[in-house]
C-alpha cells in the first residue's frame, strides 16, 4: 500500500526552525534533504514547499534515476514493502519533529484560542479519535465544560452548501439563549443541548468583543453556585 502522505501531514504547519535543525537545507522553493535508507542503496529524497505541501521520491544510489515502483499504487512484493516502510518511518518522523500542530485555520479561531488560554487558564482538550478537530475547553476548578471549538459540514447546520467551517458552541441561560437566536449570526447548539447552548461561527460575522465576552459568560455559567 503507498503512503497516504496527506494524513501524515494532515494539521500539520511548518518550523522552519526545526526544519533546519532536523538537517533540511533551505532553498528559493523550500526545504530539501536527503536520507539514505535500505542500507544506503537508495535514497529518499523528501521536498517541503513553502506552502506546507510535502513530496518525496526514492533514488537508486549508484544509477542516479527514480524507482518509480515505490509511487505505484498497484506495485507489491516484500522488497517495495521494505522501502515504503523505511519512507513511512522518517515522513512520521518529520511530521512529529519539524512541524507544529494546528488544528483550526480560521484567523478569529486563532485568536479565540489565545484568548481562552490567556484569560480562562485552560488548554483544549480532544477527546475523540473520530474527531480529531473538536476540541473541548474545561473550567479548572470543577471540569465542566463551556466551551467546544468544532470544524463542521455547514449542511449539518441546515445550510445547503456543503463546505467545512469552524464554529464553537457556548452556555447560556435558556432564556438568553433563546434571545440570541433570534439575533443575525447566532444559532442553535451544534452537538449540544439547544436549550442550553448556542453556536456561533468563527468566520469574522461576529466581532472578536462580543465573542470573548460570551465566552467569559459561559465560563461563569458553568461555575459551581
Amino acid at each position: 500500500m503507498i503512503i497516504d502522505i496527506n494524513d501524515i501531514f494532515k494539521y500539520k504547519v511548518i518550523n522552519e526552525l526545526k526544519l533546519l535543525d532536523y538537517g533540511f537545507k533551505k532553498t528559493n522553493f523550500g526545504f530539501i534533504k536527503e536520507i539514505p535508507i535500505i542500507g544506503n542503496k537508495f535514497n529518499m529524497i523528501i521536498t517541503i514547499y513553502a506552502d506546507g505541501s510535502v513530496q518525496y521520491k526514492v533514488v537508486d544510489t549508484e544509477e542516479r534515476e527514480e524507482y518509480i515502483p515505490v509511487s505505484v499504487k498497484s506495485a507489491e512484493g516484500s522488497f517495495i514493502g521494505k522501502i515504503r516502510e523505511a519512507c513511512e518511518k522518517f515522513l512520521l518522523e518529520i511530521s512529529q519533529k519539524c512541524f507544529d500542530t494546528e488544528m483550526f485555520k480560521g484567523e478569529q479561531t486563532k485568536r479565540i484560542l489565545d484568548f481562552i488560554r490567556s484569560k480562562h487558564e485552560t488548554e483544549p482538550e480532544f477527546l475523540w479519535d473520530r474527531y480529531p478537530d473538536y476540541a473541548v475547553f474545561r473550567r479548572y476548578d470543577n471540569d465542566k465544560w463551556f466551551a467546544l471549538i468544532m470544524t463542521v459540514d455547514k449542511a449539518k447546520l441546515g445550510f445547503s452548501k456543503h463546505e467545512n467551517a469552524e464554529i464553537i458552541d457556548l452556555k447560556a441561560d435558556p432564556h438568553y439563549v433563546k434571545c440570541l437566536l433570534d439575533e443575525k449570526g447566532f444559532y442553535p447548539a451544534y452537538h449540544m443541548n439547544k436549550k442550553h447552548w448556542f453556536t456561533v461561527f468563527l468566520d469574522e460575522s461576529i466581532s472578536d468583543d462580543i465573542i470573548f465576552s460570551l465566552i467569559s459568560s459561559s465560563f461563569e455559567c458553568v461555575g459551581d453556585k
